[in-house]
This record gives structure tokens, sequence and C-alpha cells, in this order.
């Protein structure tokens, strides 16, 4: 009761000041003869890649999509509907950032004509996958062990990393009170950190690992997350503060100093940022002023000696984008792939897939969180070729429902990049189950595709892979994050066992040539 009051105060105040300040100035926009696609062109594509209607059916983009889009616009009058679900505290964070106007930006009567554009070219129902590469089901080459973590819990993972330095493994969870598992090669627990929120990375490359939290996992506006050391005796030392839902830090020498400088991925929710932190001082230098930042590498990309950055965007202008360092810690901006608003995009990674030293890109879209939860055929796992100049060209598209990590190693020791996916979004009526899918590389863009049956007890959010026993094969570790009332997560059928936490594919390649 008190929060509910709380947040018409705010909301009444915030209306107030902004009526005062803005009522002189303010001119409404004017119709236009333009037509639905040409105004779709100006005002959709002003903030992201014009998505086509044919992305979604008919009804996701009449009763979801379109109606929160026109808040962007200013066309909802009721400003309990547009702040609706957010807590008081958040509204003068949007407010200041003029998210959501107060004001329409474009007349009543051109919306009209976008919205008639998008249902009128609309398909009825979600079109369907493309013809693909059948799943086949049972993985040879590894051994699965599943772990279940905290007893008569259903697991929370928001978190998974190999660290083979030390031959142990890592397992983030989330919970009123959020911690970190260590377990050794026997997969025995070892050791148990408590942590200020859900951790979503960690850096083994120092004496003391440095780790990042979240904050609130779940869509907020606040800056609550941090990066922080843990020393041997787990002592925790901040190194920075008030981190806008941050889900991955990149460390490397950005200026040229010899002090190694940290790139945090600020995916925020209405706001947030990409930017790389001095070393020395932590001085913030802004890269991008968007949410959505998911991931980044450090690499040169074109060959001038200095450490390049190279992202994924996944909200509001989605797309991968490398800034190109100038030197003296300065970068230019160049986006070398786009994506539509709608496409969910969810990872990336930098690997040579055709053995001619420049890196290629590997790009999974599937995240279904959002305003268009419904079953999209252009979720799936793409492989984007360098032509030697940093201009990228789809050359592999599997489709796959709710594709949210794909990492690339050489599983089978062939001598070329496999690739291992997850999917958190997935289609409970395909069979096989489609949870994780393991592409075996057959040479010229062609792979065969399989799973393994125990793939089905959870729901991957995350994944690491890594040599995890240093035999000099790659392993693989999923992390199961269940929360109640998802569709397949009701159908997770582990009679009265709890479904594992987490589950380690460990591979035994290395050990069957050795037997050979």
């Amino acid at each position: 009761m008190f929060n509910r009051l709380l947040f018409i105060i705010v909301v009444c105040l915030l209306w107030n000041c902004s009526s005062s300040n803005k009522k002189e100035t303010y001119v409404p926009p004017v119709p236009s003869n333009k037509t639905g696609k040409e105004l779709a062109q100006t005002y959709c594509s002003s903030c992201h890649q014009l998505p086509s209607p044919d992305l979604l059916d008919k009804t996701t983009w009449e009763r979801s999509v379109l109606p929160k889009m026109s808040y962007r616009l200013g066309l909802e009058p009721d400003i309990f509907k547009v702040y609706n679900g957010m807590s008081p505290e958040e509204l003068p964070i949007l407010a200041a950032a003029n998210v959501f106007p107060e004001k329409p930006v474009i007349a009543p009567e051109d919306w009209a004509k976008i919205i008639k554009y998008y249902i009128n070219n609309a398909p009825e129902k979600p079109l369907p996958q493309a013809p693909k590469e059948k799943v086949s089901v049972g993985l040879s080459n590894f051994k699965v062990v599943e772990i279940q973590g905290i007893p008569n819990k259903i697991p929370y993972v928001t978190f998974v990393k190999f660290n083979p330095a030390q031959k142990n493994i890592y397992i983030g969870w989330r919970g009123l009170q959020s911690f970190l598992k260590i377990y050794d090669l026997g997969f025995t627990q070892t050791d148990s950190l408590s942590v200020p929120s859900p951790v979503s990375d960690i850096d083994f490359s120092t004496k003391n690992k440095r780790v990042l939290t979240m904050g609130l996992m779940d869509p907020n506006n606040f800056s609550k997350g941090s990066l922080f050391e843990i020393n041997a005796q787990k002592q925790q030392k901040p190194i920075i503060e008030s981190l806008q839902r941050p889900v991955q830090a990149t460390f490397g020498d950005l200026n040229q100093d010899g002090q190694e400088d940290f790139i945090l991925c600020n995916f925020g929710n209405e706001i947030g940022k990409l930017a790389w932190y001095d070393g020395k001082n932590k001085q913030e230098h802004l890269l991008k002023a968007l949410p959505g930042a998911r991931n980044t590498f450090i690499k040169d990309m074109n060959g001038d000696n200095l450490p390049d950055i190279v992202a994924l965007m996944t909200q509001a202008r989605e797309g991968i984008f490398i800034f190109y360092n100038k030197g003296n810690g300065n970068f230019e901006e160049k986006q070398v792939l786009s994506f539509p608003a709608v496409y969910g995009s969810s990872y990336m990674e930098l690997a040579d897939f055709n053995k001619d030293g420049f890196m290629d890109i590997l790009y999974t879209n599937g995240d279904n969180a959002d305003f268009s939860i419904t079953l999209k055929s252009y979720h799936g796992i793409r492989i984007f070729m360098n032509d030697g100049k940093n201009n990228f060209k789809q050359t592999y598209f599997y489709p796959m429902f709710g594709a949210s990590k794909a990492m690339a190693a050489d599983f089978d020791l062939d001598g070329d990049l496999d690739i291992a996916v997850i999917s958190f979004f997935t289609d409970p009526t395909q069979k096989p189950h489609e949870d994780f899918l393991l592409l075996d590389n057959q040479g010229n863009n062609q792979f065969k595709v399989a799973t393994f049956p125990e793939a089905t007890h959870g729901k991957w959010m995350v994944m690491d892979v890594g040599d995890m026993d240093q035999d000099g094969d790659a392993d693989i570790i999923l992390g199961s994050f269940l929360r109640r009332g998802m569709p397949d997560v009701e159908q997770l059928n582990m009679g009265r066992k709890l479904p594992p936490s987490a589950i380690i594919l460990e591979n035994k390649k290395r050990t069957a040539k050795a037997v050979l």
C-alpha cells in the first residue's frame, strides 16, 4: 500500500514538474502526407534498424509491440500505464533521460498509419523455421555429469566458469543471499562464498579474483552492480561500484600505458552504457550511451598493433560494433553488423572459422523476454565471415528457437571449429528438444547437429567452454535457471528428484585417442 502511494506521489510530481518546464515550448506535430511505410522508416529507424512487418504476427504487433512503442513516442496519456511495474525510485531516472516523452513527438494520425502498415503486412501466425539439419540424440565423446547444487532448492544459476589453472569450477547462485560455489574436478563442493548480488562474470587472470555482480538481476534501471576483488582470505575489496546491471567485464591495456584497463557492459534496461575504465584511476570513458551491452572482445582488428574493442549491443540499436583504437585512449566507432529491434541478439564470439587469419563472428539471437514473446523463425546461430577488411557476410545459419549463447572450439580434435549452443527460450513441442545443441563442423559451412537426453533436465541460461582437466580437449558446463510459470519448466520430468543446477559434458576425445 505504501509503495503504491509513493508511486502515485512520485508520478504526480514528475508530471507537474515536467509539464511546467515544457508547456511553453511544446509544438504539436503536424500530420504528414507520407505513407505508413515511409513514416516507419522515419520514426522507427531513428532508434533502431527498421523491422520488417513479417518478423512478427499481427496479434503480437497489435497487442504488444506497437502499444509499447507508442509510449516512447509520447502517445500514451495515461502516465500510470507507461510506468506500470516500475518502482517509484526508477521514475526520476527515466524522467531525466526522457525515455518516455510527456507529449507526442508524432502526430496521432501518422502513428495510425504506421500501425496500419504493420498490421496489414504482418502474417496471421509466426512464420515457420526454414528446413534444417536434423538433430540426432547422443554425444559419443562426452561423459555427462550432473551437479545437484543446494539440497531441496530448485536451481537459480546465473554464472558458470571453469578455472583450469586451479582445476576447479565456479557456479554462481541467485537468492536472498547470492553466493558462489566452488567444485573440484571430482565435482565435490570445496568452498562457498557469499557475494552482494548475482554474479555475472569472474576474471581469474590475477592473484585476486575479480568478480562482477549485477545488483538486481531482473530488468531495472538502478545502478547497484559492482566489480570487486576477492583475495585468498575471502576478503572483498571494491574496484568500482554503482554499475547499471553489468553482465560482462573484459580486461586489457587499452591506452598502452602499462596498466591493465577494463571494459564493462552496463546492460541496464531502459538506460545503460558501454564504457571502458582507466586502470590507474578508474576514470570512466564512455563508448556507447545505450542499454543492452552484452559482451566485448579486445582484439587488434586492423593490424595496427593497437587493441580494438568488438562489442555486441542487444537493445536499442542492436548490432555489432568495432571501436578502433586511435591511440591515447581514443576510439572510433564503426557498426559492422545491424539487426532489427525484435531480433533478440544474445551473444557473439570472435573465431577464425576459415583459417585465413582474420576474425569471423559467431552470433546468436534468441532473447525472448521482451514485448514479442512468440516463436521466431529467425532465431538461431549465425556465422559471419570476415573478408579481411572487417566487412562481414553471413555464410551460415541454423534456426534454433531461443538461442542464447554459442561458443566455438575443436571439440572432436579434427582441426576445425565446432559449436556448442544453448537455448533458454525453447519450443517445448520440438522433438528432440533443442535445449542444447552441438554442431560438428564437416567443412564447407556444413554441420552435423546433435543433443543429449539429459539436456531436457534444465533451463540452460549460462554456459562455459574450457579444458577443465587440462587433458587437451574442450569440456562444457551448463548452468540452469528455473522459474515457476515458464512454459517448459513445468514439463521437466525428474520424478521426485530435483533438477540439476549444472551439467558438465566432460570431453573424452583425448582419452579415446590415447587408447587407440
